[in-house]
């Protein structure tokens, strides 16, 4: 869509492309069904740049790095300045800077632009920012230098919050990525073959190479999904077609937000194997975990507190030490070979999704917008 006359209420800003960015949409069809004008800017990343109500997409070539930063924000920043909203959502550390423009810009004109920042990771934690010094101190100074334009603030979990809340001195929110409530998916398992499913992006420190090298532990029948694109694809094949593995795996690329439940309700078990790499992947929560709870799939992920308490809490399958792969597969084996236990995991999983979806958790996110507007 084009930003042209249209004065949101709400603007979000994201770093990501939409059209695979789960949070920023149900983000932006919870604000339009409770009656207020939003609109998302993100980025294109797809070629795909058709119109999508209530969704403007900039073209982005580069997939990361100081290009990538560069095309976002010189695509971003004109409308960010153009947009005249109550309330400004910056959707990731990297859309901070075109939101702050929007509130200081506006704010002269005699508006009062409320700055809301969704912290979705602990940023100083993240893996890929830590790899690189000069960027590491890059954000962590954006970050720092942001926070005192900031009006309110979501994260994910409960232990994130804690941190954020102590380290930024603001009131932090509570909105977990859980997806829309779905009805049990109308799938006849049978297993004769066996689907392991992961889904998200694939980057360094989310276990896919030891993902791939479970299937060594696991019997022919067993093959494995995943669900996404990323850097390491091509890495993640070379490895397949090493271990002799590529018939087992099927790799679908990018879907888009609204199909990955479907998509992984095919499969047998939803599994993720994200490493140690930090207190950002120890503290996690992420999307992937509770699409799987969405598609009634048991679920084999870290021993991690945030997922090991739902999965403890409500009986939907096992966390374990990532890195243990003989552990893990007697766990794929055991939980596939039990019928009853199965069923008895899947019916678990079809009473937590009733709870953990965004239905339930979108009420806490419609009420801190809606102090603001």
């Amino acid at each position: 869509m084009s930003a042209g006359h249209f004065e949101p209420d709400v603007l979000i800003i994201v770093s990501s492309d939409p059209r695979y960015d789960t949070r920023s949409t149900k983000f932006l069809k919870t604000l339009t069904e409770a009656g207020h004008r939003a609109m998302v800017v993100g980025v294109c990343s797809d070629g795909k740049n058709d119109e999508m109500p209530g969704i403007l997409r900039v073209s982005v070539n580069a997939k990361s790095g100081k290009r990538f930063f560069k095309e976002f924000y010189q695509g971003v920043i004109p409308h960010a300045l153009k947009a005249s909203a109550k309330v400004v959502i910056a959707g990731d550390l990297f859309s901070l800077p075109p939101a702050i423009l929007n509130k200081v810009r506006h704010n002269r004109k005699a508006s009062s632009v409320k700055l809301i920042y969704d912290s979705k990771e602990l940023y100083d934690e993240l893996p890929s920012l830590k790899r690189k010094k000069s960027s590491f101190a890059f954000w962590n100074l954006v970050e720092k230098s942001s926070i005192r334009y900031v009006d309110s603030a979501f994260t994910v979990n409960d232990s994130i919050a804690e941190i954020l809340r102590q380290r930024w001195m603001l009131p932090f929110t509570v909105v977990r990525n859980v997806p829309d409530r779905s009805e049990s998916p109308p799938v006849q398992r049978t297993f004769e073959k066996i689907t392991l499913a992961f889904s998200g992006g694939l980057q360094p420190g989310r276990g896919l190479h030891n993902l791939i090298r479970l299937l060594t532990f696991l019997p022919e029948k067993y093959q494995l999904k995943i669900i996404g694109d990323g850097l390491l694809r091509e890495e993640l094949e070379e490895l397949a077609s090493s271990l002799k593995l590529t018939d087992r795996i099927h790799f679908t690329g990018r879907v888009e937000s609204g199909n990955v439940v479907a998509e992984l309700s095919m499969a047998h078990i939803g599994i993720y194997l994200m490493e140690n790499s930090g207190l950002c992947h120890y503290l996690a929560l992420p999307n992937k975990f509770f699409q799987f709870i969405s598609a009634r799939l048991p679920v084999i992920v870290p021993a991690f507190p945030e997922m090991e308490k739902i999965v403890n809490g409500y009986g939907i399958g096992a966390a374990v030490d990532p890195s243990d792969l003989k552990r893990t597969a007697e766990l794929v084996l055991e939980f596939t070979g039990d019928r009853e236990l199965y069923n008895k995991l899947r019916e678990n999983c079809e009473k937590a999704a009733l709870e953990l979806n965004w239905q339930v958790e979108k009420m806490r996110f419609l009420d801190a917008v809606e102090r603001l507007i």
